[in-house]
């Protein structure tokens, strides 16, 4: 009977290294997986994937909440330009280029932080054909923050989304919109 148990249990170790070994290598592994590079004071680093948000949308349009919390108190408004701005091909592919995940090493997950603070002002939601919304990517930039609704999968231990805060905050500057919005607030 012992040696049966502890057939078992060897049995058991095994299916669960295989289903860990698994669950750790099914990130998908196309052209788009870039290895991060090492860097020299922290190790190696994780990889990143690039996506598309929301392929099928035909128009991206950026809202930002851009008043002042005394003047949204007093209006009820939030935003200065409530139908926001089209964004025009060029841009779109900024933002699109600007969206990855990251799996981190072992190493940085164990040490991984994140911000408290997300309240995000610049919302770029995306339509489809039929003008209606398909997605939204939120960004803050008073901590740099970000979050996908609804999101394309649900992240996997070690995955955070990231974002290119300063490709695009150099596409906002063009656009005359500030990113500093209420972070001091």
């Amino acid at each position: 009977m012992k040696q049966r148990n502890a057939i078992i249990a060897v049995w058991t170790a095994l299916l669960i290294a295989i289903s860990v070994t698994l669950s750790l290598s099914s990130m998908p592994s196309g052209p788009t997986n870039v290895e991060a590079p090492v860097d020299e004071e922290s190790g190696p680093r994780g990889t990143t994937t690039a996506i598309r948000p929301w392929p099928e949308a035909t128009e991206v349009r950026l809202f930002v909440e851009d008043l002042s919390y005394d003047e949204r108190e007093r209006t009820g408004a939030t935003m200065s330009n409530p139908k926001g701005v089209v964004l025009n091909t060029a841009q779109r592919a900024t933002l699109d280029r600007s969206v990855t995940i990251y799996r981190m090493t072992v190493k940085e997950y164990a040490t991984a932080v994140s911000a408290a603070c997300f309240i995000p002002h610049h919302f770029f939601r995306y339509y489809d054909s039929s003008g209606r919304q398909v997605g939204e990517l939120a960004v803050c930039y008073c901590c740099n923050g970000v979050s996908l609704s609804p999101a394309f999968r649900t992240l996997r231990r070690a995955e955070e989304w990231q974002f290119d805060y300063d490709a695009v905050g150099k596409m906002l500057k063009e656009m005359d919109v500030p990113t500093d919005v209420n972070c001091d607030a």
